[in-house]
């Protein structure tokens, strides 16, 4: 463990009110516990376990997920937990690490006695506790070394430099776990593979400080086969020098291999427990309720022979298929198998044949006839859609290829979705249900249920049954012989090889190119491995991952090439424009632009947009006109009280989860009515000392100048800090944040707060530049502040901001009026021509969005 994350307590912003609590009681076994000395307990905490949860109870509605469940976790044991899906995993799980509360039972972390009552997610993390989620909790905006400070921010400090140590830390912890995995720390870790996000993710919670039991949940459902036995290399390492596991996986092979104890949940009830010595994937099987391996052969052996007249529906040539020295051909009615290690080219492969005609399939030699629907494994980033129902999920799969402004019949729908959905077992009357309401497994069911719906002539399957449970895969594996038989062509991409003993052919790749073909009774687990790492070396590609293409660079210099444009513009109409007068005429009004435009961006970043910014900034130019002239300690409280009301605006966004959108509207109105009342018509003057601030020039250098750079260069400062990562965080992954602990509410008012301080400035800057006030002044500002912020360089979702781009977009835009001025222009088309400025910066952001997929 690096020195980077050694610590003796958690970060304060981080506890709950109850965490005190906790700490006090476990103060003195937590004492004793130090990195140097392994992991665990030390004499105070004698030999009790790190863990132990008894007669735990939790129901929703009327569905008891745990009934009297007992779980005792020992200083170095891995305990495997198996079940199928709806067995009370997840949620005994969020129990223990304080997701979720208990309806009844007792809960001891490290021999303390907790309160059900109280025991939260701080709680579980001062007891050592930590948990790596099937859905993967990073926050993909932020940099490998980002999300590992999140884990452990203690060490954090906001001065410069401050990312070094955590560059540092994840590297070490990464080669700890995963040798030679070759992740640049300082890539987003949105740029990186599933595989290497699952990589990141484990690394992070093993190697967090005072960490003493892991909960890992579907570790290895994207890993190759390498990765994963470094994984359990590092368990029995990590586990004999005490570190307490949970390993949870529905690959039951591994569970018997690396547990020491298993665990077998069905049905919210303990089914079997027992010593790994005595599990077998048979019996572990039959605990779940779950179908025998030998049936798998059994089904491919009873699937009817393939037609050699049967239409080719795929044709692979070229460099892909180069160490065969043939082209391969794939017909209606075969299941086919993409097998080799991870990041190999078999993803590649079906994404290239998903794209399309027309898109580039001729490239490498590949071509498909007729349609295809792809189901993909990571349901969270390609596969459901959140905020859709069930039916809505499975229904969109019949819209392909259907006329833009065609009727889609409800019912219809319905009775398509289920006969499909029968077939899967997906319960027909959870239709109308969210579909993040269903289990992992059941939502894979839903996508593969929207793949059959479609009249595709080709399915393409990127690791379906990816954390999916035994009973789960049996439905899968027997609707893939009804697909085929109905002669479909289906290409399946899986990390678990003996799934390929349903195909009828799989296709081995190594180093991005098919190396070996195998067919019938050719498919073992042994041949597809030995294949994987015949010919040319197995390439992961992971060392590369990141890197930023010319597309993506020209987007992040486009503000700046904008900015410079118009300056060379007018420079060569006039050129006093550019002179430091001629800035000072032309700077001075764009100030309050640009600070409306960094207010704006900082509730960007946090996924939402503010309609009020504008009008608060022209309620503070009215008090700034009024009250700090006359009464000035009035005018001071006023503003104090603004910025506390818009910290109460971020307060009210979560904790009524009312949409910003709303409740920045609604404070719009207010803002404009109290000013009205204060200032019926525009008037009043500006403090001598305003005016001052706002009119010195330093050796010839303008203020407007000086404070547009001073802005830019706080708003960098605050985005860069430890504060700014967590802001980011909130705005890509909010519940990743929360389930590490993070206050939702804290970082909500204080987004809106440092908004609101910017939004002052802006206001102060009016009242500074015009020496008078409008409660209309900065109405304007809302509308444009979205548009310098989108030019900026910024995203309206997912925590991506940028604040010298958004300071280049503001600046841009407030001098288009000049510009056309000196053009001899009408002003009239101001709006017009920000519009295309504007359209033409999301058109290269989409290109350049585009290449960079293309390019992963």
């Amino acid at each position: 463990m690096t020195a980077a994350f050694r610590t003796t307590q958690r970060a304060p912003e981080r506890m709950s009110g109850a965490t005190a609590a906790f700490a006090g009681l476990a103060g003195e076994a937590m004492d004793a516990v130090s990195p140097e000395r392994g992991c665990g307990i030390g004499e105070a905490g004698g030999h009790a376990p790190v863990a132990r949860l008894s007669g735990i109870c939790k129901a929703f509605g009327p569905t008891r997920a745990n009934d009297r469940i007992d779980l005792v976790v020992e200083r170095g044991e891995v305990l495997g937990l198996v079940g199928g899906n709806g067995a009370g995993k997840s949620t005994l799980m969020r129990i223990l690490c304080g997701v979720t509360r208990a309806d009844a039972g007792a809960i001891e972390i490290g021999g303390v006695d907790v309160d059900p009552g109280i025991y939260d997610t701080a709680l579980a993390q001062i007891g050592g506790i930590r948990i790596v989620h099937q859905e993967l909790s990073l926050c993909d905006n932020l940099s490998v070394a980002e999300n590992f400070f999140l884990e452990a921010p203690e060490a954090a400090r906001a001065v410069p430099g401050w990312r070094s140590a955590y560059r540092a830390g994840a590297r070490t912890a990464l080669d700890e776990v995963f040798p030679g995995h070759g992740i640049n720390v300082d890539v987003p870790v949105g740029h990186l593979q599933i595989g290497q996000r699952q990589m990141v993710e484990i690394a992070r919670a093993v190697t967090a400080p005072r960490v003493r039991l892991i909960i890992l949940d579907e570790p290895t459902s994207s890993l190759g086969l390498e990765r994963s036995r470094q994984l359990r290399a590092f368990i029995r390492s990590r586990a004999a020098a005490g570190l307490a596991f949970i390993f949870i996986s529905h690959k039951l092979q591994e569970v018997v291999e690396i547990a020491t104890r298993v665990l077998v949940l069905r049905n919210g009830r303990m089914a079997w427990s027992g010593a790994s010595a005595e599990a077998t994937v048979a019996a572990l099987v039959g605990a779940m309720g779950g179908p025998s391996e030998g049936a798998l052969r059994k089904r491919r052996a009873a699937r009817p022979a393939l037609s050699p007249d049967a239409p080719v529906q795929v044709r692979i040539g070229g460099d892909v298929v180069a160490p065969l020295g043939r082209d391969v051909v794939l017909r209606a009615g075969e299941v086919v198998g993409l097998a080799g290690l991870e990041g190999s080219g078999q993803r590649d492969l079906l994404h290239r044949l998903f794209a399309g005609p027309g898109r580039d399939l001729a490239r490498g030699g590949i071509e498909r006839r007729g349609s295809a629907s792809f189901v993909s494994g990571d349901r969270q980033k390609e596969g459901v859609f959140p905020l859709w129902s069930v039916l809505s999920n499975i229904a969109l799969g019949r819209l392909n290829g259907r006329a833009p402004l065609g009727l889609v019949s409800e019912p219809a729908e319905r009775e398509v979705a289920r006969g499909a959905a029968e077939r899967l077992k997906l319960d027909p009357a959870r239709f109308d249900s969210p579909i993040l309401d269903l289990s992992g497994g059941n939502q894979q069911k839903a996508l593969v249920a929207r793949a059959l719906v479609g009249d595709a002539s080709t399915i393409l399957f990127d690791d379906p049954t990816r954390g999916v449970d035994v009973a789960a895969k049996e439905d899968f594996y027997a609707l893939i012989g009804d697909v085929a038989r109905a002669g479909r062509l289906v290409v399946w991409h899986s990390t678990e090889d003996i799934e390929f003993v349903e195909c009828d052919r799989v296709l081995v790749f190594s180093g991005g190119r098919i190396v070996r073909e195998l067919v019938g009774a050719e498919i073992t687990e042994q041949a597809i491995v030995d294949a994987s790492f015949a010919g040319a070396a197995a390439i992961e590609r992971d060392g590369t991952a990141g890197r930023r293409g010319l597309a993506e660079w020209l987007v992040d210099l486009a503000p700046f090439a904008s900015l410079a444009a118009v300056f060379g513009l007018m420079a060569y109409v006039n050129p006093l424009a550019v002179s430091l007068f001629g800035l000072d005429l032309l700077l001075g009004p764009a100030i309050a632009l640009v600070l409306v435009a960094l207010a704006q961006m900082f509730v960007v970043g946090g996924s939402e947009i503010d309609l009020g910014v504008g009008a608060f900034a022209g309620l503070v130019n009215v008090v700034s006109a009024t009250l700090l002239v006359g009464q000035p300690w009035l005018g001071v409280a006023c503003l104090l009280l603004g910025l506390l009301a818009y910290g109460l605006i971020g307060a009210t966004i979560q904790l009524r989860r009312i949409p910003a959108i709303v409740v920045t509207l609604g404070a719009s109105f207010i803002w404009i009515g109290i000013g009205y009342t204060l200032q019926p018509t525009p008037g009043g003057s500006s403090p001598e000392w305003l005016t001052a601030i706002f009119a010195w020039q330093i050796a010839g250098v303008p203020a407007a100048l000086v404070m547009i750079a001073l802005a830019g260069v706080v708003a960098l400062a605050i985005d860069r800090s430890p504060l700014g990562v967590v802001l980011r965080g909130f705005g890509n992954n909010a519940a990743a944040m929360k389930l590490g602990g993070w206050s939702p509410l804290r970082y909500a008012v204080l987004r809106y707060v440092i908004a609101g301080l910017f939004a002052t400035a802006a206001g102060l800057s009016l009242t500074a530049i015009n020496t008078a006030s409008d409660i209309n002044a900065g109405g304007p500002f809302t509308l444009i502040s979205v548009a310098a912020v989108v030019m900026g360089g910024c995203a309206l979702i997912g925590g991506l901001i940028s604040p010298l781009g958004v300071v280049a977009g503001a600046l841009t835009l407030a001098l288009i009026g000049a510009l056309l001025g000196a053009l001899d222009v009408s002003t009239d088309y101001n709006a017009a021509v920000q519009g295309c400025l504007l359209l033409a910066m999301l058109m290269l952001r989409a290109l350049a969005g585009r290449r960079g997929e293309e390019r992963r």
